[in-house]
């Protein structure tokens, strides 16, 4: 298991990650259709229309006079006459699977925008709580400096009398070893 800290970097990281995802999420599955106004405020009017409107992904922002020209024959076509120029425009231009590729992707439903955008927040908001208790448990959080400093020094003097103490144990086991190896040589003699 890493130190605290590590595991504060690690949760950081993976919340920057998740701020960048839960955006990318936002910006290309929403529908960017226009603000509904709250019903019981009423100011809330002229400051939505300070919001510029974003235009659907879908429809482009300005279309060439050469194609705008194809969109009104097309509206005095018949139906079958429109879906036979729809086919042989499949077959000239590799059909749809191409073009599609520069298109974005669709905006999800409202209902489905709605629950992934709850599960991005409850996300965030789980990964926020696992950093506060990181850093809860962090020593020295709830203490002075002074306190901190003291606490230092009094755990400096427990390593010193450990230190003593291990020194007079390694001494006295190198003694019984001494002993031992005098008995094992006398032992070997003996027999």
């Amino acid at each position: 298991m890493a130190d605290i800290l590590t595991q504060l970097q690690t949760c950081l990281d993976q919340l920057a990650t998740q701020f960048y995802a839960t955006l990318c999420y936002l910006t290309t599955y929403h529908d960017h259709s226009p603000a509904i106004p709250p019903p019981n405020v009423p100011t809330a009017i002229p400051q939505l229309k300070k919001i510029p409107k974003n235009a659907p992904p879908n429809t482009p922002a300005a279309q060439p006079a050469s194609e705008q020209a194809q969109g009104q024959d097309q509206k005095d076509q018949t139906p079958q006459q429109q879906q036979q120029q729809q086919q042989l425009g499949g077959e000239a231009s590799g059909g749809t699977q191409e073009q599609n590729k520069d298109l974005p992707p669709r905006p999800d439903s409202p209902n489905t925008f709605a629950q992934r955008q709850r599960e991005l927040a409850r996300d965030l908001i789980i990964k926020e709580q696992q950093i506060e208790y990181l850093i809860s448990v962090l020593p020295g959080i709830g203490s002075s400096e002074a306190e901190q400093e003291a606490r230092i020094r009094q755990l400096a003097d427990e390593l010193r009398e450990a230190e003593k103490i291990r020194r007079r144990k390694r001494k006295q086991m190198k003694k019984l070893a001494e002993s031992i190896d005098g008995l094992l040589e006398a032992v070997s003699r003996g027999i």
